[in-house]
């Protein structure tokens, strides 16, 4: 299968950083009500419900081999149970946008990753001039005032699930993998059993018991910024070079941003969205050095 370029990549990465954007102020949202284990539980286990029901009228359910297996676990743990419990720590501490910013990390880490793990992916001086940039992005947004009221234990907390995001990106890339629909299924099926689990036996049965608005959102959560943009980027994962997959954490924070600010009413500080702007600087230097070789076909 060719590899995604030009407009058809671009489509793909402005769906799926528009739904995962709406992540973080929903999530903001619902930590009023929801501990950070009821709210992994409750993405992981809605989503897998959401992803199975679609596949079994697809009669796509096929594809469920030891690989797969292997590789839900892996995702399960790494981009399911620990991010989905940390975010919602973080969020309990800092608002929307400058957390969604904290986490344009993962693209700077995934890039610094590839080039060590992938064959054919290592970065040229100017990729890593931009990894530079966008590091100094980041200092500016976590330093001083640039969390809005948060704590650094937020932006600590937001640093670990991004680099949990980011170890099983290249994991993914690396392991042997299975069909995309199959591995998001595995995926929330774990993260699902596995912090909804955690939720029952820390927060007790009462959990369930929450307002309707409550449930509205999370399924929304659960289902358009959860299993469909997981769904489309694990498809992009296995189809595009890891430089190109890992820019999704560089447009997803455009979004948070304007709906934190248009539905929470968080305006983030200048500061905030002038090192938003350095981390996209960064980006465009990484982005547009394309002189490296190809990367393996796997």
């Amino acid at each position: 299968m060719p590899p995604l370029t030009g407009a058809a990549l671009w489509l793909r990465l402005i769906t799926i950083a528009a739904l995962w954007g709406a992540t973080y102020p929903l999530i903001r949202y619902l930590s009023a009500f929801l501990s950070p284990f009821a709210m992994a539980g409750l993405r992981g286990v809605l989503a897998a419900v959401v992803v199975f029901l679609f596949l079994w009228l697809r009669g796509g359910l096929g594809g469920i081999t030891r690989q797969v297996a292997v590789a839900s676990l892996m995702l399960g743990t790494f981009a399911g149970v620990l991010p989905n419990t940390l975010i919602p720590m973080a969020l309990q501490r800092m608002e929307a946008a400058p957390a969604s910013l904290v986490q344009a990390a993962g693209p700077l880490i995934i890039t610094l990753l590839a080039g060590l793990l992938l064959p054919g992916e290592k970065p040229t001086p100017r990729m890593l001039a931009g990894v530079g940039v966008g590091f100094l992005g980041m200092a500016l947004v976590v330093g001083s005032g640039g969390l809005g009221g948060g704590t650094m234990v937020g932006a600590a907390l937001i640093l670990a699930a991004t680099c949990s995001y980011a170890i099983s990106t290249i994991w993914i890339r690396m392991a042997p993998r299975g069909p995309a629909a199959a591995l998001a299924l595995g995926q929330q099926a774990v993260s699902g059993v596995v912090s909804g689990g955690l939720a029952l036996a820390v927060d007790g049965p009462g959990v369930l018991v929450q307002p309707t608005e409550v449930w509205v959102l999370g399924i929304f959560l659960a289902i358009f910024a959860t299993a469909i943009p997981l769904t489309l980027f694990l498809g992009l994962a296995t189809r595009a070079r890891a430089a190109d997959a890992a820019m999704v954490g560089y447009i997803q924070p455009v979004f948070a941003i304007l709906i934190a600010t248009a539905w929470l009413g968080e305006v983030p500080s200048w500061q905030v969205l002038a090192g938003g702007v350095v981390v996209l600087g960064g980006v465009a230097i990484v982005t547009t050095a394309r002189g490296g070789p190809a990367p393996a076909s796997r």
